[in-house]
């Protein structure tokens, strides 16, 4: 039988849960670096972290990914820390970039869906108070 715990959480549950976690890191700096893009761009903001993601995705050898994810965390989110298993100079084996880079580019990619569903929400909520 599957257990189908977890399947109703709260968006505070779900947030609780990501925290200390490569992937809950990467989403909270997602966040932020929407954020950031949206002061700097506007609506164009998804569509640069995009641009990122798919800049970090191309990065076949772990090295290149992480020098690339450090200069887009240098570039819009200082104040965020970054994790060890990031900032080490220790080299990944190839498992360790695999797990890594997938949980980095899914909590990024979870903070743009996010935002996006924010934003849509935001617009239809104005909408409905337009034609009230």
């Amino acid at each position: 039988m599957h257990s189908l715990e977890g399947v109703y959480l709260s968006e505070k549950e779900k947030e609780e849960r990501k925290e200390g976690t490569v992937y809950g890191w990467a989403y909270v700096a997602g966040k932020e670096i929407i954020k950031h893009l949206e002061e700097m761009h506007g609506d164009k903001a998804g569509k640069k972290l995009e641009t990122y993601l798919l800049t970090l995705r191309s990065e076949l050898i772990p090295e290149r990914f992480k020098r690339a994810l450090i200069d887009i965390l240098i570039e819009f989110t200082p104040e965020i820390g970054i994790p060890e298993e990031i900032k080490v100079e220790k080299r990944w084996s190839i498992d360790e970039y695999y797990r890594y880079s997938t949980a980095i580019l899914a909590g990024f990619l979870d903070a743009l869906n996010t935002w996006r569903r924010e934003k849509e929400k935001k617009t239809k909520e104005e909408e409905v108070k337009k034609s009230a």
